[in-house]
């Protein structure tokens, strides 16, 4: 097992004008699908063995150490990163009428109703029950979920129990990313599953009283993120960064696992074939947690942000079976080059957010600091949900055209000229 180590904070690099173009030029083939293939799905089950992925868990740490083991094979120097947070865990986490009982998990960003909890009746977002009862969807795309935040944040309850909609054919509890880590607000929130909200809703029609338990405790501990970095042939050009968010709610095998996979390809690649510029690779914990892992990682290396030649996100979703493919950047040519060499691979559903926007995920960060990105992500049915597991939620044939494409642009990224074919 490898020990915990600060990274080194990376040289100042120059910032130079960004030159890109789209060329024609042969890149040397490397889609080597029997051994990309075996790699992805090896990488995927370690993945799915781990069955818990949120930041400063038992999990996160294997996680961490078993990346460090997977860049040693390359012969490329890992280098973890620990760095300190204060960690909310759930403590008591339901709510009952006294017959019926619903187990669910605590807003991370919100309140903590203590061990005492609360008792009273429940009404809707809209009056001014103690308890309000709602629904939500696992991101700030559903309706519910902007209607759940803004009670939260008018904070007129005491505290509020929402029941997880996503879509018909996913109960379960898939859970709220915290946005808000670092500043918690509004009540206590109980997110409950699918199946909890007859009851629920029939106890509110009742005027039956409830008692809810939505505790968080605070403890301070430690977190990791985990880096490389591949000298090129001339150290003189701007580094390239690849990075990819590596935390999450339950396994998120395909929210988290594609990013993994082709980071880790990545790796491997360069260390058979030397760049022509320097590559860092980081993995950062925290992605769940308002990005955390990601701003630490910024805040020791705050010259890359703009300065590096450009940044790679491997963002979530992306390999997910019935899911869409959405490719951010940060330029009109970062755009067409990604559109262009997703058209070749016959993606379907192929979703882009217009150049000048801010992105979503880890690019938003980049785009804030006025870097240049370029991101790929995607739409998952199993978003934040406990059935994201292999091998049932991957899309195989999808993941490994992905992969191509992606380790062919990386590898276009790095070269001294620029271009992605």
């Amino acid at each position: 097992m490898l020990t915990r180590r600060s990274f080194l904070k990376i040289t100042s690099f120059a910032l130079l004008a960004l030159s890109f173009k789209v060329s024609s030029k042969q890149i040397k083939s490397i889609y080597m699908p029997q051994d990309y293939k075996k790699n992805i799905e090896s990488d995927l089950i370690k993945w799915d063995s781990i069955p818990l992925h949120r930041t400063g868990t038992d999990g996160d740490e294997q996680t961490a150490n078993w990346l460090a083991e997977e860049i040693l094979k390359t012969k490329a120097k890992p280098e973890l990163d620990s760095f300190q947070f204060t960690q909310r865990v759930p403590g008591r986490s339901n709510v009952t009428d006294g017959v019926n009982k619903a187990r669910g998990l605590p807003m991370f960003d919100g309140g903590s109703t203590g061990h005492e909890g609360i008792r009273g009746k429940a009404g809707t977002l809209s009056d001014t029950m103690p308890l309000a009862i709602t629904n939500y969807g696992s991101n700030d795309r559903y309706e519910s979920t902007n209607l759940l935040n803004k009670a939260r944040r008018q904070n007129k309850h005491l505290g509020i129990i929402a029941i997880a909609n996503v879509a018909p054919s996913v109960p379960g509890l898939a859970v709220l990313n915290a946005e808000s880590y670092r500043e918690p607000y509004g009540p206590p929130v109980l997110q409950v599953a699918t199946k909890e909200e007859d009851w629920l809703l029939k106890a509110q029609q009742e005027g039956r009283y409830l008692t809810m338990f939505s505790e968080l405790k605070e403890k301070r501990t430690s977190a990791l993120n985990i880096q490389t970095k591949i000298l090129g042939k001339n150290r003189s050009l701007k580094p390239l960064v690849v990075m990819t968010p590596r935390s999450g709610w339950w396994t998120c095998t395909s929210e988290r696992g594609g990013g993994i996979c082709i980071w880790l390809n990545a790796i491997r690649y360069f260390s058979n074939y030397q760049p022509e510029r320097t590559v860092i690779f980081t993995a950062n914990t925290g992605h769940e947690l308002s990005h955390i892992g990601l701003d630490h990682y910024l805040e020791k290396n705050p010259e890359l942000i703009s300065g590096a030649h450009a940044w790679v996100h491997l963002g979530a979703n992306f390999a997910s079976k019935d899911g869409s493919v959405l490719w951010q950047a940060s330029s009109k040519e970062f755009m067409k080059g990604g559109l262009e060499a997703l058209s070749k691979e016959k993606m379907e559903e192929v979703i882009s957010m217009p150049v000048g926007n801010r992105p979503l995920g880890e690019a938003r960060n980049i785009y804030d600091g006025g870097g240049q990105y370029i991101s790929l992500l995607g739409g998952n049915p199993l978003f934040h949900h406990p059935d994201d597991r292999w091998p049932d939620a991957i899309d195989m044939p999808k993941l490994l055209k992905l992969n191509n494409m992606m380790i062919n642009m990386i590898v276009g990224l790095a070269s001294e000229h620029q271009f992605l074919g």
